[in-house]
């Protein structure tokens, strides 16, 4: 009913759960969980309890002492009546209590307008995800499951041959011992209980003998199963799609996440880890379509600095790589090759991150005094982005926090630290939250607008997964054409910089087809 007013803490779950029932949730709605976190977006976690210890004169129990923990927890239903009655009335109080004070706030903030358009809208967006899946194929992660099996007992029995005995290749302390008693390579870290193993450790001892390029990878191949594969088999409905549990409250960037199981981390670095993308599949006689903004990070940062000379690389299509690689390396722009370009790109990407030299010599593996060069002869091809960042880190240090160019706020108490490392950790959040953020905010206006105009005009078509600044939509095959004009116009349009944001689109039956 349009002339009632909902209040809720998490409308999202609200949504998904009325929806199971045929109910279906309409604005106007209010979502005391999301305004909580935009003014506060650094807690580890929201709940009731918090809004009224903050923002009502009655604390409310946690969800956690209500129901016990461990193996004394219990079902609401066995919980005494005038107990639950009496946590419920103390919800609806402190809600009722804290709507009004956290409104006023957004607005004394200047950001009711990103909780209202932004925020809020798409909470429904992303229930709608929830409530739609991606379809997976079983057999497909069976299938893989066999190969990399296989893959797993080879390299067990290389390790074996090269250690020279049978060991638990899972356990720190056997590997350990392999390692540093047996074949003697040298300590590289001690914990408590040992030695050390982890991937650092693994890293520095990769040239020092060929069993550990095969610990690496067994570990890699080990995780593919165990993690993703086990762990996406578990989470399939029966209906074969996957249903994950989108977090608009997690990122203190605003960035959402995935949960249960996370889809905006499927690996990526090796083939068999590729190859999962495979069992995420478009339903019977429909299409994926993917599309991924081009570059929208650096294109932010040009239009946030208006620096002249990034804004033209974009407007006239130049190669932004290419085009730092000819600055810093004072190359013509044809001759510039794959490795300076490669540097470069590691350069533009670094100084998004606010990155060090010492950052950049480890990322290139190249002399520290040569990484300085590298970013000295940066800021001297881009001298507005250099003006643009002393700005923001001049400006977190005055008001304690930085912005967004949608007003997202990020509390920054670090940059103040008397300690370097602290400080330095707190100058490259500033520097990045601008940038990552409106990133952030831009997707999410480009998902509510694909939505609502999806919606609309009425196509067989849906948003299923975000990954950063990549939206896919399941379409039928009738309406993909325009599917793909909608979903390609409202990523576009999303918002107006100084340069264009550009996607970059594919279609395919699968996710990895259509990468």
């Amino acid at each position: 009913d349009k002339s009632i007013v909902k209040n809720s803490f998490d409308i999202k779950e609200d949504i998904v759960l009325l929806d199971k029932l045929g109910i279906s949730l309409k604005l106007p709605y209010h979502d005391l969980m999301l305004m909580h976190y935009l003014i506060d977006p650094s807690r580890s976690s929201y709940d009731v309890k918090t809004l009224s210890e903050v923002y009502s004169d009655y604390e409310v129990l946690s969800t956690a002492d209500l129901i016990d923990k461990g193996a004394k927890t219990k079902l609401y239903r066995e919980i005494d009546q005038n107990d639950l009655n009496n946590y419920l009335a103390s919800v609806l109080y402190t809600m009722e209590n804290s709507k009004d004070k956290l409104i006023a706030e957004l607005k004394d903030y200047q950001m009711y307008d990103l909780y209202e358009d932004i925020e809020i809208k798409l909470s429904n967006v992303l229930a709608q995800m929830e409530i739609v899946g991606f379809v997976t194929d079983r057999d497909v992660l069976e299938n893989l499951k066999s190969e990399i099996d296989k893959i797993i007992e080879n390299l067990t029995t290389e390790i074996y041959e090269l250690a020279g005995c049978e060991f638990n290749i899972n356990s720190t302390k056997q590997l350990g011992e392999v390692l540093f008693k047996d074949l003697e390579l040298p300590v590289i870290k001690k914990t408590k209980t040992g030695f050390s193993t982890d991937a650092s450790v693994l890293e520095k001892l990769r040239d020092k003998h060929q069993i550990i390029p095969k610990i690496e990878q067994y570990r890699e191949m080990y995780k593919l199963r165990s993690t993703y594969i086990e762990g996406l088999e578990n989470s399939i409905d029966e209906d074969g799609r996957i249903r994950s549990t989108f977090r608009q409250n997690i990122a203190s960037t605003g960035r959402l996440s995935s949960t249960e199981p996370n889809l905006q981390n499927l690996p990526i670095r090796t083939e068999e880890g590729k190859k999962i993308r495979k069992a995420f599949k478009s339903g019977p006689g429909m299409i994926l379509i993917d599309a991924d903004y081009s570059q929208i990070e650096l294109r932010i940062l040009a239009s946030l600095s208006e620096d002249q000379n990034m804004i033209d690389a974009f407007l006239n299509g130049v190669d932004i790589h290419t085009k730092t690689a000819s600055e810093v390396f004072d190359t013509p722009i044809d001759e510039v090759t794959k490795v300076q370009r490669y540097n470069a790109k590691a350069v533009n990407f670094g100084i998004i991150y606010g990155i060090s030299d010492y950052g950049l010599s480890q990322n290139l593996n190249i002399p520290r005094p040569l990484a300085k060069d590298y970013i000295k002869n940066y800021m001297a091809s881009y001298p507005n982005i250099k003006k643009y960042m002393d700005n923001i880190i001049k400006e977190a240090k005055n008001k304690g926090y930085t912005q967004t160019l949608f007003n997202r706020r990020r509390y920054i108490p670090e940059i103040s630290s008397k300690n370097f490392n602290v400080r330095s950790f707190g100058e490259r959040v500033a520097l990045n939250t601008p940038i990552q953020g409106t990133a952030a905010d831009i997707i999410k206006i480009a998902m509510i607008k694909t939505y609502e105009n999806l919606k609309e005009e009425g196509l067989d078509a849906s948003i299923i997964l975000q990954i950063h600044d990549e939206i896919i939509i399941e379409s039928s095959l009738d309406d993909k054409d325009r599917a793909i004009e909608i979903l390609r116009d409202s990523m576009e349009s999303a918002a107006k910089l100084s340069v264009p944001l550009l996607v970059d689109l594919d279609i395919g039956e699968s996710m990895y087809d259509s990468k």
